[in-house]
């Protein structure tokens, strides 16, 4: 029969004696001919199966490289600790917020800022409002980047930028960066102490110029009485106005600004007068100095360019201010062409102004009424007569104290 596979085994009977032999085999030709019809059924199978795990795997490793940004583990390592010292090397504070109101990422300069205790890692998802009070500004459900928006949260005077974080489309919430406004402050402060002595001096150089080379003239055609009576006429009005400024206003930082913006209209042919009634002390309450020369800096540069814009007007700027009452009242009056009412509604919106070429304006009168919103205070605006705009700031001297938020 030829070459086979056999298994023997003995029969028993019931005295357990062998009574016999059960054989069986199978043809080894016969097993050939079984394992050459289901190797290859089998084989193709398994190719099948493992061409399948071999794509569905590289499917499956594509979409998780995706979900990292085709980055590599090594790349995504050395991206957190980039992200970690970006994080710290950063003055600003920084503060990230899902749309749940969680915090996912917060450096240390926010931390210390906002007096939060504890290690980073657990403030990270913690929620907003347990943390900073008040935390509408972080909590938004969705709205527009904001830049320079004055907060007072936990405490602290703050300047804070919010920018949206999208993510194919889809909302997930806000970064926010800010810092101290008493930095700013300090910062902007010196930088508009220097932009006035320059201003100062430039128109004053420009004014002497003018009567120096009157003056040489004078000289030389050996008119010498008449120059030196120019000389003391001018020595004597300067001297006049100097004590006049200073007897009104006894801050010397508003009576500097002042000086110079008296000067400034002079070059550009203009007459800015003090109303009757004008006392300011030495230091006015409660606004600061500094945040009170940004006011009324503001409101007369506007009233110079638009007195300018107005050929038939008088060419006369009054201006009022008084802390002698419980409030502080700053009045400035143009002789312009007005505003126009659609404008009027929206004119303390930043990025809003009445000058043809916008440009980088529409920020002075919004920083104007955010300094009054500061300390409770109200802006009005109205009609000047015969032709343009009054501002009138009034201010309580007795609510010193700022609003939660300035959004």
């Amino acid at each position: 029969m030829g070459l086979a596979m056999r298994a023997k085994t003995p029969i028993w009977d019931k005295n357990n004696k062998v009574i016999g032999v059960i054989s069986l085999g199978y043809l080894n030709s016969k097993i050939d001919m079984w394992r050459s019809s289901q190797i290859f059924p089998l084989t193709s199978v398994l190719l099948i199966i493992l061409f399948m795990l071999i794509f569905f795997s590289w499917q499956f490793s594509a979409h998780i490289k995706k979900q990292m940004m085709g980055m590599e583990p090594a790349e995504i390592a050395r991206v957190q600790r980039q992200q970690d010292a970006l994080f710290g090397a950063v003055f600003e504070g920084l503060l990230a917020v899902n749309t749940q109101g969680q915090i996912t990422a917060i450096n240390q300069n926010a931390q210390k800022m906002l007096k939060l205790d504890g290690p980073q890692k657990n403030l990270v998802g913690s929620l907003v409002q347990d943390l900073i009070t008040p935390a509408d500004y972080f909590l938004e459900a969705s709205g527009t980047n904001r830049v320079d928006d004055l907060l007072m949260i936990n405490g602290l005077k703050i300047i804070a930028n919010r920018v949206g974080i999208w993510i194919d489309g889809e909302f997930q919430g806000w970064v926010i960066s800010f810092r101290r406004h008493d930095e700013i402050h300090i910062l902007s402060a010196q930088l508009s102490q220097i932009q006035q002595y320059v201003e100062n001096l430039r128109t004053l150089r420009h004014e002497h110029l003018n009567w120096i080379s009157t003056i040489g003239g004078l000289l030389q055609m050996k008119e010498y009485d008449r120059a030196l009576k120019m000389v003391q006429s001018e020595s004597s009005n300067q001297q006049s106005l100097i004590d006049s400024i200073s007897s009104m206003f006894k801050n010397r930082l508003i009576a500097g600004l002042l000086f110079g913006k008296f000067h400034r209209a002079k070059e550009l042919g203009l007459e800015m007068c003090f109303t009757p009634g004008c006392s300011l002390s030495a230091q006015p309450k409660p606004i600061n100095e500094n945040e009170l020369a940004s006011i009324l800096g503001n409101l007369l540069d506007n009233a110079f360019e638009a007195t300018l814009k107005n050929p038939d007007s008088n060419k006369i700027i009054e201006c009022y201010i008084s802390d002698e009452g419980q409030e502080l009242v700053i009045e400035v009056s143009d002789n312009g062409l007005g505003i126009e009412p659609h404008i009027s509604e929206r004119i303390f919106t930043r990025g809003v102004t009445s000058k043809n070429n916008g440009g980088d304006h529409g920020i002075g009168l919004y920083l104007v009424k955010t300094y009054v919103d500061q300390y409770h205070g109200t802006v009005m605006l109205g009609d000047n007569e015969p032709c343009g705009t009054i501002f009138s700031i009034f201010i309580p001297k007795g609510k010193d104290g700022m609003k939660d938020e300035i959004s």
